[in-house]
């Protein structure tokens, strides 16, 4: 959905790509309050009651924010409309600090056992890809179709049907799911806490790589349509075939990731599946721009990120877990939530450089063709940058996350 949302602002909305840098920097940055403050409020909650309680009230006002987010008010690319979609991608923010980390904590939190984080961390990426191939695919074609033509109007009523799935979903993972995990029976001082997950190098370490990771999809993801509509000289619907390609191969990766990380370790398969991503990307970038190219490194590259992200998700789990053992403080809730923390910063950061870059670049907002250098601009922040981020990100778990204790004494 977010992949839509810089495409929405300056096609939609036609806001420059610079105003548009400062809508995702501001907004987001109330995430840097929000998402710990849930966090810890999850984290002093009784057992059985820490998570669960939070998606339960936080789902309905997600899903209405997800709506409003996606409609345009005032005049065209008015100041009205500007200091609306300021307002609600703040309060979209906000509502998906609540339901996001109550959701990511539950990997921590149903189970201890670290064979079922790992199925629940694969389930949980299959889940997502799923989502992320039907978007893909569906969301151009819906919103011609709803709006007959006027994409204002279509992403709107589209947003509703989107809104209306996810609370629907979430509302069933709120009902069905069950906390299992010990917990604190006092509600432990916020110092305590902090001071418990600051020392968990693992950790630290992890949401490092993972903030690279973010940084780097946020910039492909977000110059894919410019890329395939100004540099490919194809359609917005091009854009959502190759999406939709890429996250098929996706849930492959997610569906083997189990297997591989029971023989490799997940932090060993995380490392080795990102750097074989920032490979293909790198590898598309030292070609001649083309179709075949395209495609092929972008199904290759979303093959090798399904079967690293659910890795990605059971290595952090079982860090909080190792963090819990050492310090003897158990810290899940603050630990998804600084982690979500991280990764929605490096979104938002991502997508205003890649704003500024594109409008460093001369991308102009609207326009049908663009000059030499705002193609040149739109490759480097498609291939180049995401490739180094990605090559980063995998040396970096490697050789500096340490490897868990219970895949020692597993191995």
């Amino acid at each position: 959905m977010l992949s839509y949302l810089e495409y929405f602002y300056t096609d939609i909305c036609l806001f420059p790509p610079a105003s548009v840098a400062l809508i995702l920097l501001c907004a987001r940055a109330i995430s840097i309050v929000a998402d710990p403050v849930v966090g810890m409020v999850i984290d002093r909650r009784p057992a059985g009651r820490q998570a669960l309680p939070l998606l339960r009230a936080g789902l309905v006002p997600f899903a209405f924010m997800i709506v409003l987010a996606f409609v345009p008010v005032g005049g065209q690319a008015g100041m009205a409309r500007y200091v609306w979609a300021c307002a609600t991608y703040m309060g979209l923010c906000v509502t998906y600090s609540v339901t996001n980390t109550a959701y990511g904590a539950l990997t921590s939190l149903i189970s201890d056992d670290p064979a079922i984080r790992l199925r629940l961390a694969s389930a949980r990426m299959v889940g997502a890809g799923c989502g992320t191939l039907l978007i893909a695919v569906l969301t151009l074609p819906a919103v011609d179709w709803l709006g007959h033509g006027d994409r204002r109007h279509g992403f709107m009523l589209f947003m509703m049907v989107v809104a209306g799935v996810v609370a629907a979903l979430l509302g069933l993972v709120a009902t069905l799911c069950h906390e299992r995990a010990r917990a604190h029976r006092d509600r432990l001082p916020v110092r305590v806490l902090a001071r418990a997950l600051l020392g968990n190098g693992g950790w630290l370490r992890l949401t490092g790589a993972m903030i690279l990771v973010m940084l780097g999809s946020t910039f492909m993801f977000g110059a894919l349509v410019y890329y395939v509509r100004f540099v490919l000289g194809g359609s917005d619907h091009d854009a959502g075939w190759i999406l939709g390609a890429m996250n098929v191969l996706g849930l492959c990766g997610s569906a083997c990731s189990a297997t591989l990380a029971r023989r490799w370790g997940n932090r060993g398969l995380m490392g080795v599946g990102t750097c074989l991503c920032g490979t293909w990307l790198a590898l598309a970038w030292l070609c001649p721009p083309s179709w075949a190219v395209t495609v092929a490194a972008m199904c290759l590259f979303g093959l090798c990120l399904g079967l690293c992200n659910p890795a990605c998700f059971a290595l952090l789990a079982e860090y909080v877990e190792e963090g819990a053992r050492a310090s003897g403080v158990r810290t899940a809730g603050l630990a998804w939530a600084l982690n979500s923390t991280a990764s929605k910063l490096a979104f938002d950061g991502g997508g205003s450089m890649l704003a500024w870059l594109l409008a460093g670049y001369g991308l102009v907002a609207g326009d049908h063709a663009q000059a030499a250098a705002a193609r040149a601009g739109i490759g480097v922040g498609f291939l180049a940058i995401p490739a180094c981020a990605f090559m980063a990100a995998g040396v970096g778990v490697l050789l500096l996350c340490p490897r868990p204790v219970r895949e020692d004494e597993n191995c």
